[in-house]
């Protein structure tokens, strides 16, 4: 294996550890530690983890090791005011769709409904990720797009704290069910409400993450 494809999988392999908070936030970390636990040799892993703290996951500290930062309570409500804004004007923009793409959406409830049955919090939170998504691909606005998908990596830590329990997946996927009906009967206005109480109620449980 090339030392490039080493560190893309240090890369992703290291990223994914911390968006399902297998590290508590704050906590030091050691660069060896990291390594022996992937099976890999340093060399990729430190040029991981410094592509990790360019994108703002991790601060590397020489000779001491590596930290994961922590987003605090003000910046996660200032993301999800942020997706609240963003996210209802891209799906009212969206309105019609076709059936095609109905078709899609409805499958990816599908696919929810099932992650909630099986207890997966891990894969519903994945799902969520291409439920949102999946407007702003169709909107089609690549700043948009690129913005969103900034703010959501690293909120997904964030995410794995709101979904901690099953009663709260449930509440989070019957929101996702609430927008779909809403596209489908085409009343922007019942979209925007849609939207803003699916993500009001990530907002609600913020105070769980960081009071508990």
């Amino acid at each position: 294996m090339r030392s490039g494809t080493k560190k893309d999988e240090a890369y992703q392999r290291i990223k994914q550890m911390f968006l399902e908070r297998r590290f508590e936030p704050g906590s030091m970390l050691s660069e060896n530690g990291i390594a022996s636990g992937l099976g890999m040799s340093r060399t990729p892993v430190r040029e991981a983890l410094q592509i990790l703290q360019n994108e703002g996951f991790v601060d590397v500290l020489p000779k001491r090791g590596v930290v994961l930062k922590e987003i605090d309570a003000a910046a996660a409500r200032e993301i999800l005011d942020l997706r609240a804004a963003v996210e209802g004007y891209v799906v009212v923009k969206c309105v019609p769709l076709g059936g095609k793409n109905l078709s899609e959406l409805e499958k990816m409830l599908e696919v929810q409904r099932g992650c909630y049955e099986n207890g997966d919090i891990s894969g519903f939170l994945r799902h969520d990720v291409v439920f949102h998504a999946y407007f702003i691909e169709f909107y089609g606005n690549s700043l948009i797009a690129e913005i969103i998908h900034s703010i959501n990596e690293r909120f997904m830590s964030v995410g794995f704290a709101i979904l901690k329990n099953l009663a709260a997946v449930k509440t989070s996927y019957e929101g996702h069910r609430s927008i779909f009906e809403a596209v489908k009967s085409g009343d922007t206005s019942r979209i925007w409400h849609a939207v803003y109480d699916h993500i009001n109620f990530g907002k609600s449980q913020l105070s769980q993450v960081y009071d508990s």
